[in-house]
């Protein structure tokens, strides 16, 4: 028997140009049909459901309901501005500012037991030691190897860590940390561990995902436990979504770059 023309679906996308490296045509018909804009964000402290929604930041944090977030991972982008006419302290300034907004949305949507993580470069590690130390109450600066070894000889020292910054909402916040080290160690996390100094996470390498893998699991398991809610506003590819989803943890991820969220659904979706 032959189908009906009728009854043949075709697909969404035939020829998509450009089809960013690790998806195929079949996922961009399959994901791109069901992505979710910040408008999707439906969500109030009765009603909170996981989800990965196409949108900024500062948009997707406003539809995230008072003090219901558990824990906060992410790495925040060395956003652009327009240079046109400005001068260097004044993009500084609008950098700042732009940190300063979605930080400030981020106080209200943590729980008081909630905590923050922050990575970030050399380079901008005090300004958000700065900028959360207005916000929360900053816990640690864990440093971390991080640089891929290369043979390019500059007239400096060799820059090869990257800083994690660890900060709370209040005194009353989860860490099963020093005072759970025996299970803690069960879950490949010892004593070493706690230390604010990670000489265990591998150099950047060609497996890189595995190593932040690594970090986000470490993080994960001392800053939260099953089922408590993760939010990542600068989600890029999902890899705190894939360490949340391994851990049971539930994950609200956002991303502006369609193609990299695409990927993100694709990653989180097949772990």
């Amino acid at each position: 028997m032959e189908n009906n023309p009728k009854d043949i679906v075709s697909p969404l996308i035939n020829n998509y140009p450009e089809t960013p490296v690790g998806l195929t045509i079949d996922d961009l018909n399959k994901y791109l049909s069901v992505v979710q804009t910040h408008s999707d964000i439906l969500l109030d402290q009765d009603r909170m459901s996981e989800g990965l929604f196409n949108t900024d930041c500062l948009n997707g944090l406003k539809r995230i309901p008072d003090e219901s977030i558990d824990l906060i991972i992410t790495e925040p982008p060395n956003k652009k501005f327009n240079i046109e006419g400005k001068s260097k302290s004044s993009i500084i300034q609008d950098y700042y500012d732009w940190n300063n907004n979605w930080l400030f949305e981020v106080k209200r949507v943590l729980k008081n037991t909630g905590s923050i993580y922050i990575l970030t470069d050399w380079k901008h590690s005090s300004m958000y030691h700065d900028l959360l130390g207005g916000f929360f109450k900053v816990r640690s600066r864990i440093i971390w190897r991080s640089k891929i070894k290369t043979q390019i000889i500059t007239k400096s020292w060799s820059n090869s860590t990257s800083d994690i910054w660890f900060a709370t909402k209040t005194d009353d916040y989860l860490f099963r940390g020093l005072d759970n080290i025996n299970e803690l160690s069960e879950n490949n996390l010892s004593g070493q561990d706690i230390s604010d100094l990670w000489l265990d996470i591998p150099e950047k390498t060609q497996d890189f995902e595995k190593n932040t893998q690594i970090i986000y699991i470490k993080i994960l398991k001392a800053s939260s436990v099953s089922l408590n809610w993760v939010l990542d506003p600068f989600m890029s590819f999902g890899d705190v979504g894939v360490a949340s989803k391994s851990l049971g943890r539930r994950f609200i991820g956002f991303e502006k770059d369609k193609d990299s969220l695409i990927i993100a659904m694709k990653r989180i979706d097949e772990n």
